[in-house]
Order: structure tokens, then C-alpha cells, then sequence
């Protein structure tokens, strides 16, 4: 997990990531009570602080070109996995990266075309 959030950025701490959520959302799972609340307490914690710096970075720059905010988005959805140790604005920041990529991939098409797109995706919002 250390390497995963050192790397947060690249695809290999990615990677990193990914098999640390792996091996806690199995231990969450199978693992005794105490085991599984640690692995939870773990999880809550790498979320908070990875969602964090996503946060700031979507935050921090309008203009984040499309690859990164892919990589971003594969982020967010890799904590999936742990999804009960998810910070409470979780929602509302993958709906954030998928809003700015919304913005990179319907560059030069319609405002209407794009403003289908968007209430398509403020509707998934909305669904129970």
C-alpha cells in the first residue's frame, strides 16, 4: 500500500494499489473480526489520503489533459474493492474526474451533445 500511494501517480503505483485494496478487501472479507477491522481501519485511512491528493489535483489544475484524468479515474475506482472504507465524498469526486473527462473527450463536439452526456451522468447521480 506504501508503494501505491508513493507512486499514486504512475501506472506501476497503480499497480501497487490495486494488489495492496486486493489483499485487504480479502482480509476484510475472510479474516477475523479483528483482522477484518484493522484491514478496514487501513483501507479508510489509504482512501482518505489518496482521494485527497486526487482531489487537490483535480482542484488545482482546470486543464489536467485527458491520459491523467484516465489514470485518475482508475484510482478512485480501484478503492471500489473497499468500498465501505470510502470517504464520504467519494461519490461526488468520481463523478468530478468523470465530468472533466466528459470535458476532454467532447471537445469541438455540440454544447448539446455535451449536455446530454451530463445530465446522462447527473441522472446515474440520482439513481437509488
Amino acid at each position: 500500500m506504501a508503494k501505491g500511494e508513493t507512486g499514486l501517480s504512475s501506472a506501476d503505483g497503480l499497480a501497487h494499489l490495486t494488489d495492496g485494496l486486493e489483499r485487504l478487501a480479502e482480509i476484510i472479507e475472510t479474516g477475523a473480526k479483528a483482522e477484518a477491522r484493522t484491514a478496514s481501519n487501513l483501507a479508510a485511512a489509504y482512501a482518505a489520503r489518496c482521494y485527497a491528493r486526487v482531489r487537490d489535483r483535480l482542484m488545482g489544475d482546470p486543464q489536467i489533459p485527458e491520459p491523467e484524468l484516465e489514470h485518475w479515474f482508475k484510482v478512485v475506482l480501484a478503492f471500489d474493492q473497499v468500498r465501505d472504507a470510502l470517504p464520504p465524498a467519494a461519490t461526488e469526486l468520481k463523478i468530478a474526474v468523470v465530468k472533466a473527462l466528459i470535458e476532454r473527450y467532447y471537445e469541438g463536439h455540440s454544447p448539446a451533445k455535451k449536455r446530454a452526456v451530463l445530465e446522462q451522468l447527473a441522472s446515474l447521480g440520482s439513481e437509488p
